[in-house]
């Protein structure tokens, strides 16, 4: 009896510290950006999203053991995460583009990758800059950097979606003229839906494209310094390298349109 006392009194003990911890840590939010981050299957496709994946997804939970974090990352939709990471403390969210017109929003805790911004075009269309297809039909990911730097630059036919796999399919029904993403969205988009990246002309890169793991501007400097930590040790220990040629090697499987949900089809405008 003695013992199964001292147990209990150990438990309790335990389970205060263990709810404040779940307070304090960060909040983290992903949304549907493959290959960032992403789910198999996506919401698109059914009202239980499968497993959480994607190479910066993976980078994040690998920092999160290191700091003591939970490693408990929420999805939502992508405009949704970024309005609670800009109104909300104690947020941190993934896989945010650091970009000029971001830079005052955020705090930047870790960057983790850098692409490339690029604008890419259909058959017969000059993409060898971003201005060539000024007036034409863009698509872009709704809410991102790519479509902030488009509206700063006065560009009038913006057509804003909520996944890119939406603008790959506008791509290959020639419903848009260019697309303008990060390099690797923009292949895996493709591929999701069965389109043939060679159909594609590569033109113009805009930017790099800095992707980060950034934070609600509340954060202290502490928070940012065991986070740029965390991802120094899964560099050095060659975690981060690991994660890297994983998602390098991945299949991709088209999801046929069939298996889309009507919401999130695309509204043609």
């Amino acid at each position: 009896m003695r013992i199964l006392i001292i147990v209990l009194a150990a438990l309790l003990a335990l389970a205060p510290h263990s709810g404040a911890q779940a307070r304090d840590e960060l909040r983290l939010l992903a949304a549907e950006l493959p290959p960032y981050t992403f789910q198999i299957p996506p919401v698109s496709v059914t009202e239980t999203p499968g497993v959480k994946q994607g190479f910066v997804y993976e980078l994040v939970s690998e920092m999160a053991k290191r700091v003591g974090h939970t490693g408990v990352i929420e999805f939502m939709p992508w405009e949704a995460a970024q309005r609670v990471a800009q109104t909300q403390p104690n947020i941190g969210i993934l896989a945010l583009t650091r970009s000029p017109e971001r830079e005052d929003k955020y705090r930047w805790l870790a960057r983790l990758y850098t692409d490339d911004l690029v604008v890419v075009g259909g058959a017969g269309i000059d993409v060898s800059s971003l201005e060539k297809v000024k007036d034409r039909p863009i698509g872009v990911l709704s809410g991102s950097g790519a479509e902030a730097l488009l509206r700063e630059r006065g560009f009038t036919r913006i057509r804003p979606h909520n996944e890119e796999w939406m603008n790959a399919r506008l791509m290959q029904q020639r419903r848009i003229d260019a697309w303008l993403a990060p390099r690797l969205m923009i292949i895996y988009g493709m591929r999701e839906v069965g389109g043939n990246l060679e159909a594609l002309n590569f033109g113009e890169i805009v930017r790099k494209s800095e992707i980060y793991l950034a934070g609600s501007k509340d954060l202290p400097d502490s928070e940012v310094d065991k986070w740029q930590q965390a991802l120094a040790e899964v560099k050095a220990d060659g975690t981060y390298q690991r994660i890297a040629d994983q998602y390098n090697r991945l299949k991709i499987e088209p999801i046929p349109d069939d298996m889309r949900r009507r919401f999130s089809q695309p509204v043609w405008e």
